[in-house]
């Protein structure tokens, strides 16, 4: 087997990732028989600052920053990240030599609620502590149930889950996603959220695979991947976010669902005193853009 058989895949180092990554390289090899794929970890900053909150250390950004830079230094050939981790503004690493060259079919992209005491929010006694580190999860929670305290929540699943046990809150959140990837999901704890609820944040349950925009040949090897109904939902939902030129503090949430060529957008603003303005917007699939921008409009007003 020659060197031109092999792809280098670069990850976070964290067992979700891990997993992601692990099952994208298999995917990969299933699809081209003759292809290696190894797997390099690489720490990333998002990994390292895990005592505050995530907007203060430097955004989402910090967890794709060093394996962008692995990328464009030929130290790995592509990455696989969790799609609502890559910035949709303000990314930490010049994206002009870089492109998502697949987007694979999507995991189920709601959040769910993690807790012994409740099966669904409207059920968690007055003031009962839920853990979660997103603004827009915190926004959404608040606006539903504003007698419960939200207080922040990070690290990696099993660090929550853990804090759960201790009895630090009465419930957190998770993204379905990532919990059905690790096979962790458990019925008698866990009770997905309805997006109605609790919109998701744009790209929730997707995931991105990036390499450098002039290799032809590891862009050729991810295109057998893409999905493309999911990156044409997803793109509408990052564009909301770009049209309000939202960032890692801003409590945006956006779900776009396509059926028979038609799109159906959900999108959600959460303003800093806790209030939540909703619209939707529905039009043909090649229309995503349009209906992002319109969606953006009415929540700027």
């Amino acid at each position: 087997m020659s060197l031109t058989d092999l792809l280098r895949l670069g990850t976070r180092g964290s067992l979700l990732a891990r997993t992601q990554s692990r099952a994208t390289a298999d995917a990969l090899m299933r699809l081209h028989p003759d292809l290696r794929v190894e797997l390099k970890i690489i720490q990333t900053s998002g990994d390292k600052f895990t005592d505050r909150p995530l907007a203060e250390a430097g955004g989402k950004g910090l967890f794709t920053k060093e394996i962008e830079l692995a990328l464009l230094a030929n130290e790995v050939d592509f990455a696989v990240h969790s799609l609502k981790d890559v910035p949709v503004t303000m990314p930490l690493v010049d994206q002009a030599d870089l492109v998502i060259a697949a987007i694979p079919v999507r995991e189920d992209p709601r959040d769910v609620l993690v807790s012994r005491q409740a099966k669904s929010l409207t059920d968690l006694p007055a003031g009962a502590i839920v853990g979660t580190g997103s603004e827009r999860r915190r926004c959404q929670i608040l606006a539903a149930r504003p007698d419960l305290k939200v207080a922040p929540l990070r690290g990696n699943i099993d660090t929550r889950l853990r804090k759960l046990e201790q009895g630090d809150y009465a419930a957190i959140i998770l993204a379905l996603a990532g919990v059905n990837r690790l096979g962790r999901f458990d019925s008698a704890l866990m009770t997905p959220i309805e997006a109605d609820v609790l919109m998701p944040a744009a790209g929730q349950g997707a995931l991105a695979l990036q390499c450098r925009r002039g290799d032809a040949r590891t862009v050729r090897f991810l295109a057998a991947m893409d999905d493309p109904a999911t990156r044409d939902a997803v793109n509408t939902e990052r564009a909301v976010v770009q049209y309000l030129n939202g960032d890692c503090h801003s409590a945006i949430a956006a779900l776009a669902q396509i059926n028979n060529g038609q799109l159906r957008l959900h999108a959600a603003y959460g303003k800093p005193d806790g209030s939540v303005k909703r619209t939707s917007q529905s039009g043909p699939v090649s229309e995503g853009n349009k209906l992002a921008h319109a969606a953006a409009q009415i929540l700027i007003e």
